[in-house]
Parts: structure tokens; sequence; C-alpha cells
């Protein structure tokens, strides 16, 4: 008969090693903070609004950017003419200017939105190359003017003085010029100045003029917010950390007071873009903005006018689309503001 040993354990050893399991499974979880930027991202997500004007712009935005590979899906150019499409008085055959979702007609081609009285141009074409005109002069317009008038308000915020006062001065009196007036006045000398031997001005030529015209008019508003905001940052523990550090004034003002003013700058921007958008296809509509055959919104308004009885489909698309894009943007800047900074919603 064998003799039986009880197995000794060591209660000691056991509670050290269950020790650390139990302690790891009480540890709380580390807390992640997350930057402002962060913040106001997640509260742009949650906003229904937010959401539904991103989808309207993203749809703009991937017309504007990607038309070529739309005409090369779609078949057939803006400029393509189809006079088979037209009877003997310049108005589209069919239905609602022409519509057409077929390839059985004298072009060969489908019109989803039909086609241009007098000229039998497709109007979806015209619709996504007219994005494209007005997103491209409006981005452009809007980002020279921010950048302006970030620069002269700030260093009219941070210097102050009689640098402050000339450069409000100087703002108050570009505040003081009616836009739309100096822009009809501007352009057809910039343009006339501009013209070759044969009175042609170019498409790109246009553009820039308008695109010129914009920033040197539209810097006013922004510069006053940076100089407001510029006044109240100057004087902060960082500021005076950077001075006491041995740091120059542009690097203080570009590289500490700048980067804390991107909120503001931001929902800036995003008003400004959509007043830019319908100051353009207001300029295009008197006939002193972009010039045929180039697309634009604002001239297939004009255009449309002597159809409005006979085919008001022509004058409905541009300007439905116009008023889409536009109330989209200001919608956006609203969430934007709200996200960035929460406290103005209450």
């Amino acid at each position: 008969m064998s003799d039986f040993v009880p197995r000794q354990t060591d209660s000691a050893t056991d509670v050290l090693e269950v020790a650390p399991i139990e302690e790891t499974a009480k540890a709380p979880k580390a807390i992640v903070g997350k930057s402002p930027g962060q913040l106001a991202w997640f509260r742009l997500k949650q906003d229904r609004t937010a959401r539904s004007t991103i989808w309207v712009l993203g749809f703009f935005v991937f017309i504007a950017v990607f038309a070529d590979v739309i005409e090369w899906i779609y078949g057939i150019g803006p400029t393509v003419n189809s006079p088979d499409l037209l009877d003997t008085t310049g108005q589209p055959l069919g239905y609602l200017g022409g519509i057409d979702f077929t390839t059985d007609n004298p072009s060969g081609h489908i019109h989803i939105l039909g086609v241009m009285p007098a000229t039998g141009w497709d109007v979806f074409m015209q619709f996504v190359y007219g994005a494209r005109t007005s997103l491209i002069i409006a981005l452009l317009a809007t980002v020279i003017s921010v950048i302006i008038g970030i620069f002269i308000g700030t260093l009219a915020g941070y210097f102050g003085g009689w640098i402050d006062q000339a450069l409000s001065w100087f703002t108050d009196y570009m505040l003081a010029f009616p836009f739309v007036l100096m822009a009809i006045a501007v352009i057809p000398i910039l343009n006339t100045r501009l013209e070759d031997e044969t009175g042609y001005v170019t498409v790109y030529e246009r553009v820039a003029t308008i695109i010129v015209v914009f920033s040197l008019f539209g810097w006013m508003y922004t510069a006053r917010l940076v100089r407001g905001q510029v006044i109240s940052l100057r004087e902060r523990e960082y500021v005076e950390a950077a001075r006491a550090a041995g740091a120059n004034s542009w690097h203080i003002m570009f590289r500490q007071i700048l980067p804390n003013l991107w909120a503001p700058i931001l929902v800036t921007f995003s008003l400004s873009l959509p007043a830019t958008v319908t100051a353009e296809a207001a300029l295009s509509f008197l006939g002193i903005g972009v010039q045929q055959p180039t697309p634009d919104w604002g001239r297939m308004i004009n255009d449309s006018l002597l159809y409005m009885r006979s085919d008001f489909m022509y004058l409905v698309i541009p300007g439905v689309s116009i008023w889409a894009l536009v109330l989209s943007f200001n919608l956006f800047s609203d969430a934007l503001r709200d996200a960035l900074d929460p406290k103005s919603s209450r």
C-alpha cells in the first residue's frame, strides 16, 4: 500500500498570481482626449442638415471635377449643335424642351434635360460644365480674397497704432464701393485692354478678370473679422511667452496667433463662397461675365428669358441649380459654425 501525500499549495503564491489579473481587469480604460478639430467633426457628423448638404455639395463638386469623364460617357459635348432637334422657329421638338431618354432621334444621343432653343446644345452638358465654371471662379476668387483679408487683418490687429488706423481706413474706403457697380464698370475695361487685334478675349482671360475683380473687392469682411480676433489674442500668455523667447513679429502673427483663428476663418470662407457663386451668375446674366460658348448658369438664365413661355425648363434647370448650390452652402456654413462654436446656437 502506497502512502498518499497531499500536495502542499502556497496560498501566498496563488494570491500573487491572481492579483495582477484582477488588477488588470479592474483597471479603468484610458481616456483618449480629442482635439478641437475632432470634436467639431464629430458634431458636424451628428448634424442632419450638415450631412444632407454635404451630399448635395458633393454632387456638384463631383460633376464639376469629372465633367470630361461625364462627357465621354454621355457621348456628346456641351456645344455640339443639333439643328435637327429644333423646329422651323428654333424651338426644341418634343416635350419639356426636347427631353429624350432614348437615342431614337435625329442626333442619335439621349438628352435627359432637353436641348437649348436656337442652338440645339444639350442642356445637361451645359449644366455640368456650368457647374465647373461657377465653382472654379467662386473657389479661386474666395481663396484669394480670404488670403488678402487674413494678411491685412493680421497686420492691423497685431501692430495697432497708425498701421491699424491706416489699414482700417483703407478697408472702410474699399467697403464704400458698391461691388456690383464696380464690377460692371471695371470688367469691361479690363477685357478691352486684353483684346487682340480682332477684339477677341480668350476664355481664360475673361475668367481671370472676374477672379481678380472679385478678389480685390471681396477681402474686406474677412480683414475686419481677423483684425478683431487678433486684437483679442495678441495679449495672451502664449504670445507673451513667444516674445520673451525672442520670436519676431512675423513668427508670432503667423505661427502663434493665426493657427488659433482657423475656426472663424473657415466659417467666413464657407459663407463667402455662395455669395461669390451668386455674384458670378449675376454678372454673366448681365452679359459681363463669361460669354458663349463657355457654359455658365447665369448666362443660361439670361438666354432662357426669350423662351420662358415656350420652353420653361430651360429657365428652371439653371435657376434651380444656383438655388440648390447656394442654399446648400449657406446651410452647411450654419452647421459648420455651430460645430466649431457650440455656444453660438444657444
